[in-house]
């Protein structure tokens, strides 16, 4: 059985030092409990802010851009900062308290869609195409959502719209549309793989026996099939941890049931957390998974509860720097090196003991380093001056901030909590580090690319690569030709025929790899029906069915030639093009046609004749036997011998044609003497 061990921290002093490296306060309010500043919606400003929050969630997309959404003062605003012009934008939200969902239907975006407000750490992840989702937090919820920035729109993905919602874990390594994981809150450990899957680890919430506790259950979720899959851990809450040997992997080897903050992800796409609260004490174990082989590895940290740390030296990678256990510390990321950043937390709630300390890991050394803070609880910090950097500036002690790191080498903080002061922090802050301290890297290669993406068979496409600090290219088109290339933006990529094609692209640089498979990218529609064409007298018809049509004299277009049908003025060579609904054409053609000169004769040498042909209203019928004093009679039949119109005794003949329906039509006229017939086109 596990005892509980009761740790009191006495401080008496503590270490300080020169930072190795330095603080700016860049944004954002000094005071705490702000409500904001949100200017317009939409419209960046160096003046607006969010309002103070404790455990907002937060995601960086695919341009560098910072993004958060809600926190515990129960707000459901989405907002974007610019690292680049140092400015906030408030995207999406109303800015009201306790916003409730509005759902819509699922896997249906609509801007008037939300995840309504959302508290107590929900988890985030970044997709590889862009997309930002999220799921649960507020008080157990279970829902997934993704947003999507080109349209401004929210999506419920997954999951349910009440509250403690039990998990389905189904069988471990199978993925169903029956599973979900049990709605939970306070999880952090949240990851995305290459091929755009989406993991998280563990939290508080609900087990598949409707238990509330801590769970270590990591569970994967298949964008592309909607589906989750159970991978490892325990279904059911307060598992314990089985740390196996340091270093060593293991398939048994799992991390305890706890509320997790962590979440890095090297250069090798392995998963990282550290520490976290169980049902216990405080932890600060680290630990990695390794998705290929799915076993985990403790790889540092003392096993259990409690590590006291040790602040020995400053602005160096040693086996004697350990942080204490905590949890709480969000404010975690990944630099371009592959090194994992932290900073503050808390290591005990109910003492109150909050931390500023700013540590850094070298997954490959194993050793961390401690660059900035103290190991003394509650310090108040010092802002400075808004914008300058200075040795003497230093953020508060808070924990649930959020954390980024930006593509200029800078760890960028925002927000927190410190419930000693009952303080909602809205300060935005970036640490430089010393490069004598902590080597800056060149950024990790980000692929990312776009194309027109639905095509006709035998048609070909170009891709615009839209990667950013990558060197070089590989690019796979199964079922292309070419279907390989390494050029920056690849052109005529051409597809034969029909059908669902994926598009992978490997962007690199000296830092390693970033690979984007979009499955199914490419749509091939159908080949449309093929054509021909008939010809009866000097009429062309085409296949009936087409959406389109368009008529060619000797390969020149045929202005307002666009009907399945073509009366031939002239001989000659005729070709139409068909188009279906998708877009796609085929062709028919038929050479030296033989065609009246219209307007046609009624009559072998008679001169009587139709005027206009084709026609839209008034079709005249003039020639010499209108002379016929009796007056002549008129019929009209449709192309299936129905008849549509009559007139008897007409004497100056014109037929009102405006309401017939557009085709081919029959002409009869009867005088004393001759029965004349012709054809003629309504269009």
């Amino acid at each position: 059985m596990k005892k509980v061990l009761l740790i009191v921290f006495i401080f008496c002093g503590g270490n300080s030092f020169a930072q190795a490296g330095e603080w700016t306060w860049i944004s954002g309010d000094s005071t705490a409990n702000s409500t904001g500043v949100y200017g317009l919606q939409g419209v960046p400003s160096l003046s607006n802010h969010p309002s103070g929050e404790y455990e907002p969630v937060e995601w960086k997309d695919k341009s560098g851009n910072f993004w958060i959404y809600g926190g515990f003062t129960s707000r459901s605003d989405l907002w974007k900062y610019n690292s680049v012009t140092n400015e906030w934008t408030w995207v999406k939200g109303n800015g009201l308290i306790s916003q409730q969902p509005v759902y819509g239907i699922k896997r249906i975006s609509n801007i008037a869609n939300t995840p309504g407000y959302r508290n107590w750490a929900a988890v985030t992840w970044v997709d590889t195409i862009g997309n930002l989702w999220l799921f649960g937090g507020s008080n157990n919820k279970n829902d997934l959502w993704k947003y999507d920035i080109g349209i401004n729109e929210w999506t419920w993905m997954s999951g349910d719209t009440v509250l403690n919602t039990i998990g389905i874990h189904g069988i471990q390594g199978v993925p169903s549309a029956s599973n979900v994981p049990g709605s939970r809150r306070e999880t952090c450990s949240a990851w995305t793989d290459s091929l755009n899957n989406l993991w998280l680890f563990g939290g508080g919430g609900y087990d598949d026996a409707g238990a509330n506790g801590n769970l270590n259950d990591l569970m994967k979720y298949d964008i592309s099939t909607n589906e989750w899959t159970w991978m490892s851990g325990s279904s059911f809450v307060n598992a314990l941890t089985n740390y196996g040997t340091l270093g060593v992997s293991n398939s048994t080897n799992v991390p305890g049931a706890r509320w997790s903050y962590t979440k890095w992800k090297d250069a090798q796409n392995n998963f990282w957390l550290m520490g976290g609260y169980d049902n216990g004490g405080y932890l600060s174990d680290v630990w990695k998974y390794d998705q290929i082989i799915n076993e985990w590895t403790w790889m540092a940290g003392p096993s259990g509860w409690g590590g006291l740390g040790l602040y020995q030296t400053t602005c160096v990678f040693d086996t004697n720097n350990i942080p204490q256990s905590r949890m709480e510390q969000r404010s975690s990321v990944t630099d371009n090196c592959g090194r994992f950043w932290m900073f503050g937390g808390v290591t005990s709630l109910l003492m109150q003991t909050y931390l500023n300390d700013l540590w850094v890991f070298d997954p490959q050394q194993l050793q961390w380093n401690w660059l900035s803070g103290t190991n003394i609880f509650n310090q108040s910090g010092n802002y400075g001056l808004l914008s300058v950097s200075s040795p003497l500036n230093i953020p508060s002690s808070r924990y649930g901030a959020v954390a980024w790191w930006g593509s200029d080498n800078k760890f960028y903080l925002f927000g927190g909590y410190r419930s000693i002061t009952n303080s909602f922090l809205c300060d935005l802050w970036t640490f430089t580090p010393d490069t004598n301290c902590v080597q800056t890297c060149m950024a990790f290669a980000n692929a990312d690319f776009t194309a027109s993406n639905t095509l006709c068979p035998g048609t070909c496409t170009d891709f615009l690569n839209l990667s950013f600090n990558a060197t070089s290219y590989q690019w796979s088109f199964p079922g292309a030709s070419p279907d390989t290339s390494t050029a920056t933006n690849p052109a005529n990529i051409c597809y034969a025929n029909s059908g669902s094609y994926d598009v992978q692209l490997v962007a690199t640089n000296a830092n390693g790899s970033d690979t984007l498979l979009l499955s199914n990218y490419i749509t091939v529609y159908p080949t449309p029906p093929p054509q021909a064409i008939a010809q009866s007298g000097d009429t062309l018809f085409a296949n009936a069915g087409a959406n389109s049509y368009q008529w060619y004299f000797n390969t020149t277009i045929i202005s307002g030639a666009t009907d399945y049908f073509y009366v031939a003025p002239q001989s000659g060579d005729y070709n139409v093009v068909c188009t279906d609904a998708n877009g796609c054409e085929v062709e028919a053609a038929v050479f030296n046609v033989i065609a009246a000169v219209l307007p046609s004769p009624l009559g072998e040498g008679s001169g009587e004749r139709l005027h206009p042909n084709p026609v839209v209203d008034k079709l005249e019928i003039t020639g010499l036997f209108l002379k016929d004093k009796k007056g002549i009679d008129i019929s009209i039949y449709n192309i299936v011998g129905e008849k549509v119109f009559s007139a008897v005794d007409c004497r100056l003949p014109t037929v009102d044609c405006g309401l017939f329906p557009s085709g081919m039509y029959y002409l009869e006229v009867t005088s004393s003497e001759k029965v004349f017939r012709s054809k003629f086109i309504k269009q």
